[in-house]
């Protein structure tokens, strides 16, 4: 169980423990809110909850803002088949990119070492990666699986996706297939070359 002050004061770590539980959120007003907790937004500690329906594939979403948040209590444990579907709700729109599930893992772990090469702080939750502390990519970690309320570190971090190397598995320090610079030489326009800090991180 967790309250206002105390919720917006965790890590995306503590939130973690949340995830795909059954939870009933209490706001302002006493409202009360129940469903599977899906996701914790770690800039606004927004809390994503998920009701599913009987029918395969149907639910509905609320969001719970992190300032009206008074309480958040586990009330129950998902089995195998609900993290199942909990998991594959938010990725039907783009099934031809997540692949194997090694392919994703792979995907994950390429990702990572690009950031990292590019001084961007990042960590695993669950399977989210979280980047400066302000943004989330979620599986299977292109470009439009960012999530941030922070507008400039969003343009950033896609940016630095644009111009990882492809294909899969193409050494970071070697230059890109389709002719674009390596990142470990100066931009031509004069900006800084992207295996210096980047500004904000």
């Amino acid at each position: 169980m967790s309250t206002t002050s105390a919720w917006r004061q965790q890590t995306p770590r503590d939130w973690e423990h949340y995830v795909n539980k059954q939870v009933t959120v209490t706001a302002h007003g006493q409202q009360q809110h129940r469903g599977w907790l899906h996701t914790v937004d770690p800039v606004t500690a927004s809390v994503v909850l998920v009701q599913l329906g009987e029918a395969a594939g149907g639910c509905s979403v609320s969001v719970v803002m992190g300032h009206a948040v008074e309480q958040v209590e586990v009330v129950g444990e998902a089995d195998e088949e609900t993290v199942m579907r909990l998991s594959s709700l938010f990725r039907s729109e783009a099934p031809e990119l997540r692949g194997s599930v090694e392919d994703v893992k792979r995907r994950r772990e390429e990702l990572r070492g690009w950031l990292q090469q590019n001084r961007v702080p990042v960590e695993e939750v669950g399977e989210d990666l979280l980047v400066a502390g302000v943004l989330t990519v979620r599986p299977p970690y292109e470009e439009q699986d960012c999530f941030s309320s922070n507008q400039m570190v969003l343009a950033r971090i896609q940016g630095l996706l644009a111009r990882m190397p492809t294909p899969a598995g193409q050494p970071f320090d070697q230059p890109a297939a389709d002719g674009q610079q390596s990142c470990d030489q100066p931009a031509a326009d004069g900006q800084q070359s992207c295996d210096q800090p980047s500004a904000g991180f």
